[in-house]
C-alpha cells in the first residue's frame, strides 16, 4: 500500500518580506547613529574637561612657585598669560634654580575647536603669597578663564588667594531630609535618663 501523500513542512513556512527587513535595518541604523553621536559627545566633553585641568594645574603650579620663591616685582613673578583663543604660555621656575625658565607655551588639543574667553592677549601673575596682581605688582580681582566649543564650557575660577578651582554643573540630584524611624530596643535593655 502506498501511504498517503503527507503535508509538507516546509510549505507553510513563511519567511520575512522586504518591508520588515527594511524597517528592522532603519531601526538599527537609528539606534547606531544616536550612540555615534553620544560618544562623539563624550569625547568632545573629556577633552574639554582634560584641557581645563591642565590649565589648572598650571595655575597651581604658578601660584606654588611664586610662593616657593618669594619674587618681589611681576618680571619675577610666575604668571600664565593667554596669547590668543587658542595658545597660552606658562612662566615658571620648573628646573628649580631661582630663576624664571622660558615661558611654555601650550595649545589647545588638536581638532577640538577650543577657545579661551576674551579678552587676550591677558596674562595672570602670582605674587610671594599667592595672590593675583596686576603688570604693577598691585592686588588684582581674581578673573575667571573659560574654554568652549560647539558643545559646551568649562570654566576655572581663580579664588581670592589665587587658587584655581574648575566650576563644574550643579548636582541635579536635590537632597531629601526624611525623618528617621524611632530606635528599636530590646526589651531587656535598660535605659538610664
Amino acid at each position: 500500500m502506498i501511504a498517503p501523500l503527507s503535508k509538507n513542512s516546509f510549505a507553510d513556512a513563511r519567511g520575512i518580506s522586504a518591508l520588515e527587513l527594511l524597517i528592522v535595518v532603519a531601526m538599527i541604523s537609528v539606534i547606531t547613529g544616536f550612540a555615534l553621536m553620544q560618544v562623539v559627545e563624550a569625547r568632545q566633553y573629556i577633552t574639554r574637561e582634560n584641557a581645563a585641568q591642565q590649565l589648572a594645574a598650571y595655575l597651581e603650579k604658578a601660584r606654588l612657585d611664586s610662593v616657593r620663591r618669594h619674587p618681589s616685582i611681576p618680571d619675577e613673578m610666575a604668571q600664565v598669560s593667554i596669547i590668543n583663543a587658542s595658545f597660552y604660555s606658562v612662566t615658571i621656575d620648573a628646573d628649580g634654580n631661582g630663576t624664571l625658565d622660558a615661558p611654555r607655551v601650550i595649545s589647545m588639543p588638536a581638532e577640538s575647536n577650543l577657545q579661551f574667553n576674551e579678552p587676550y592677549p591677558r596674562t595672570i601673575y602670582f605674587n610671594w603669597r599667592g595672590r593675583t596682581v596686576d603688570v604693577d605688582g598691585n592686588p588684582a580681582d581674581p578673573d575667571f578663564v573659560s574654554l568652549s566649543h560647539s558643545h559646551g564650557s568649562s570654566t576655572i575660577n581663580l579664588t581670592a588667594a589665587g587658587e584655581p578651582s574648575l566650576v563644574g554643573a550643579p548636582v541635579s540630584s536635590p537632597v531629601v531630609n526624611s525623618n528617621p524611624p524611632p530606635p528599636s530596643f530590646r526589651t531587656t535593655t535598660q535605659i538610664n535618663h
